[in-house]
């Protein structure tokens, strides 16, 4: 006897679960499927390259009078796509909308722009299948930061991956106009805290 697949989870649904999961449960909706991911204080470096990154967008934002849009940082709440009821944390975004309000307290379609900050926790697949998702659901431009190697990895649809390392700029062009920055501006000034060992 065959056994009939669990219906997708609507995003309701996801967020009361999440609402229930109660504080140091990190939740995330995957095509109608609701998956419980590592939860652990942010380290020192990831913080740090974060702030780095949001820091220099938040200065690109201020100079573009007619960008309209919205940047924001820390596992931020977004629905990819109301189709798929996909819902993530983003480490850092840039939104060609505004700031959600509190109901419901989430961006609503994808960024132009995401970025992932890479944490010991990560592997390879669980980043892979979310660089995908993310483009799949209309993503421009996926960042990928490696504290340990200090490079940046640059995923554009139906385009090879580009790595850049500390001679190299990170552009956001087509996306952001007018957004570059050396990619050394990321890692030159905390000291490595840890080795390609420790990275699984």
């Amino acid at each position: 006897m065959s056994i009939a697949p669990m219906p997708p989870v609507t995003l309701n649904e996801f967020l009361r679960n999440e609402a229930e999961a109660g504080e140091g449960v990190r939740l995330e909706l995957i095509h109608g499927e609701i998956r419980e991911t590592d939860t652990t204080t942010r380290s020192a470096w990831h913080s740090f390259f974060l702030a780095q990154l949001v820091a220099r967008l938040v200065l690109w934002q201020d100079s573009k009078l007619d960008f309209q849009g919205s940047v924001a940082a820390g596992e931020v709440r977004c629905q990819l796509d109301p189709e798929s009821e996909s819902v993530v944390g983003i480490d850092v975004g840039v939104w060609d909308q505004e700031a959600p309000s509190f109901d419901p307290p989430l961006y609503e379609g994808p960024p132009v722009v995401a970025a992932e900050i890479l944490s010991p926790s990560d592997t390879v697949q669980g980043v892979s299948t979310k660089t995908e998702l993310y483009l799949k659901s209309g993503v421009g431009q996926v960042w990928i930061l490696d504290p340990v190697w200090k490079t940046v990895t640059v995923f554009r649809k139906g385009q090879k991956p580009i790595l850049l390392g500390d001679d190299d700029l990170l552009s956001g062009e087509g996306e952001l106009p007018g957004f570059s920055v050396p990619v050394s501006r990321f890692f030159g000034k905390l000291k490595d805290v840890a080795s390609p060992s420790e990275v699984h």
